[in-house]
């Protein structure tokens, strides 16, 4: 899908989204995998950001998580306030562990989770799905996707139905 189908598609359009995120994840594997796999990245991306060095009152973790929330409460307010929620949860639990392990274990943890994730999320697209992931959507991609396995996860347990 290009930049113009996903411009018509809308980034907080959930329904068009939540259509498009299954027709990149069909397989069972690469499904698991970005289950699995996606919000380890983003709690690995919120532990470095505690690391940028900024002026004190500046947190740019805080900002990134309340990012994510904001957005996610105005596609949907139950599922979202939820997913916000996790998210505000990650950064505190993010802030606990870069204080506990300081930057450089903190960075080999970051590195070594990254890796791991990002490789195997890549090869579920390319092994599994047998094409790479849609590039030109990466922003949207990178914005709804945890609130999508998020959701998805929800309508698995029965809690949220749409």
């Amino acid at each position: 899908m290009g930049a113009e189908a996903a411009r018509r598609r809308g980034v907080l359009d959930l329904e068009a989204q939540f259509a498009f995120f299954r027709s990149q994840h069909r397989h069972p594997v690469n499904a698991a995998a970005h289950a699995l796999l996606t919000w380890p990245i983003l709690f690995t991306n919120l532990l470095i950001l505690h690391f940028l060095p900024l002026p004190s009152p500046v947190d740019p973790a805080l900002a990134l998580a309340l990012v994510y929330a904001a957005a996610y409460l105005a596609v949907d307010r139950r599922a979202g306030a939820l997913a916000g929620l996790l998210f505000v949860a990650a950064w505190a639990a993010s802030a606990a562990l870069a204080a506990r392990l300081g930057f450089a274990a903190s960075w080999r943890f970051v590195l070594v989770t990254q890796l791991f994730c990002w490789t195997w999320q890549l090869l579920g697209h390319g092994l599994f799905e047998k094409k790479g992931p849609t590039v030109s959507d990466l922003p949207q991609v990178f914005l709804m996707e945890p609130f999508l396995i998020f959701l998805q996860s929800l309508l698995v347990l029965c809690v949220h139905r749409y």
